[in-house]
């Protein structure tokens, strides 16, 4: 009997041990929460009044870490230098300077405290005041690139005082925008006040050179209750420098030109290609003299570059400008090179169609700009032959190149009209294939409508550039004279242009 059980034991043994899982150990349940504020524990207490210390304690359910402190713990307004400090499951923020009295302060954490494990974090607000009430006004507002239009996140927004300079003085309240570029400021005392952001790039808390600024017009009465809208922009340097880039191997562009009539490179005026702005060219290089370039701008640095014959001799390229390589029957073929264009040789350039049958053409030289005019009757696609030295300059001649090009007939393009009449004033406004202008209108106060014809059929969108200063470019902001960034808008047409279709549309401002 006693065996008898003995088996039976060892089977059920054997069963259990068959069927069993081994499973790994785990911690639990992932822990999603972060760590939040033990009821009863914060001193000064929420929206505590006639409160005269100089520090913060604040008790968590679990133990915690702290991120970034000097970066994300603000205090409104400022009370000097803060000190963050983490002991188990406690905080204490201290600050050195005295408060204001009957002032409203707040201490916000902005993802400060995280949990151990999962870095979990959130946002925290405390309020108290030095006086008998809490203020409870508001500003809110949101901060958008003056350029592109996207919302700018992580920047630092501030109120200042009526007629201050931030760059010389501290902020009354400081904010942070969000993802979406808004930001907020509560509890602000009845007052009116300057707002003033900035992309902190160097972490300093203070606007520098080089940070993209964006600043409101006019002074801003807290409890407003319009959003206001900023829009950042990287203020000119005012220092005038002359500055240099060379496009090996024949040009370079120049810029911070107090007067381009009077510079000078190697001794001789500069050669001007194209005029970008009023202190900013492309200019011909000459043949360097000892194997330097010597650049003299009136009342600016002289740049000596060392430039030496045999970078001379290099790379020079020739890029097609015709968009998408797509040639249009009895138009132009277009080019720019790195190189001033002296002489062309045509017996090195030969254009055929796809019937290998050769076609004459005209040509046409600006600088460093080459315009060929092909010859045909038919609509069949062409080849370009480039040979190299087909064109020369100072020492040196073109590499070669070749390129198929695409031949359209009238009917295989679309035309396209644009309704200007809610833009008013004077615009640039430019058709748009991703981040290329393909076309450009300069609207006058006058114009009301703008047609561009022989497009080729695709998905295209609109830029508008508000000319105010009416110089026929986009003007940047100005911090001194008070000035904004000009505006941009942009359009999705609505309808896809197709093979010989004439499409009109209206640009609807705020639609």
């Amino acid at each position: 009997m006693y065996m008898v059980r003995t088996i039976l034991f060892l089977i059920v043994i054997a069963l259990f041990a068959s069927c069993a899982e081994i499973l790994p150990l785990t911690g639990g349940e992932e822990d999603n929460y972060a760590p939040t504020i033990v009821e009863g524990s914060q001193n000064p207490a929420q929206e505590a009044l006639n409160v005269n210390q100089q520090e913060l304690h604040v008790k968590f359910n679990e133990y915690f870490t702290l991120n970034d402190p000097s970066n994300t713990v603000l205090m409104n307004p400022k009370a000097g230098k803060i000190t963050t400090t983490a002991n188990k499951k406690e905080l204490t923020i201290k600050w050195e300077g005295p408060m204001e009295p009957n002032t409203t302060y707040i201490i916000q954490l902005n993802g400060t405290v995280t949990d151990l494990n999962e870095k979990n974090d959130t946002v925290h607000q405390f309020v108290f005041s030095t006086g008998n009430t809490i203020d409870s006004l508001t500003i809110k507002g949101v901060l958008t690139d003056a350029f592109t239009n996207g919302a700018v996140s992580g920047a630092v927004v501030c109120l200042y005082e009526e007629n201050v300079n931030p760059f010389e003085t501290s902020p009354m309240y400081v904010a942070q925008t969000n993802q979406r570029g808004e930001f907020g400021f509560s509890y602000l005392k009845t007052n009116s006040y300057q707002v003033f952001a900035f992309i902190d790039k160097n972490k300093d808390r203070t606007p520098s050179k080089g940070e993209k600024i964006a600043f409101h017009s006019s002074s801003i009465a807290a409890g407003d209750t319009n959003i206001i809208a900023l829009r950042t922009f990287l203020p000119k340097d005012t220092t005038q420098k002359l500055q240099l880039k060379l496009i090996n191997p024949g040009l370079a562009i120049l810029s911070g030109l107090d007067n381009i009539e009077k510079t000078t490179v190697n001794g001789s005026q500069v050669e001007v290609l194209t005029q970008f702005t009023n202190d900013s060219v492309l200019i011909a290089l000459p043949n360097p003299v000892n194997d330097y370039l010597t650049f003299i701008a009136p009342n600016l640095d002289t740049i000596q570059k060392p430039f030496s014959e045999r970078e001379r001799q290099k790379n020079f390229g020739i890029q097609s400008k015709t968009y998408k390589n797509t040639w249009k029957y009895t138009d132009s073929l277009f080019f720019e090179c790195n190189e001033m264009i002296r002489s062309i040789d045509t017996s090195k350039i030969s254009i055929k169609d796809e019937k290998k049958q050769s076609l004459s053409y005209m040509y046409h030289i600006n600088g460093n700009k080459l315009i060929l005019i092909p010859t045909t009757n038919s609509l069949l696609d062409l080849d370009l032959k480039i040979q190299t030295g087909a064109l020369k300059g100072h020492s040196n001649h073109s590499d070669s190149a070749s390129i198929h090009y695409d031949t359209k007939a009238i009917t295989d393009y679309s035309n396209l009209s644009l309704d200007l009449t809610e833009l008013e004033g004077n615009w640039i406004i430019q058709l748009m294939d991703g981040n290329l202008a393909i076309r450009t209108f300069i609207k006058s106060e006058t114009d009301t409508i703008v047609t561009w014809k022989h497009l080729l059929p695709n998905t295209y969108s609109v830029q508008c550039i508000e000319d105010k200063d009416n110089n026929k470019q986009w003007t940047n902001g100005n911090w001194v004279k008070k000035t904004q960034p000009e505006t941009i808008v942009r359009f999705q047409l609505k309808s896809k242009l197709r093979p010989n279709w004439d499409i009109e549309e209206k640009l609807i401002l705020n639609e």
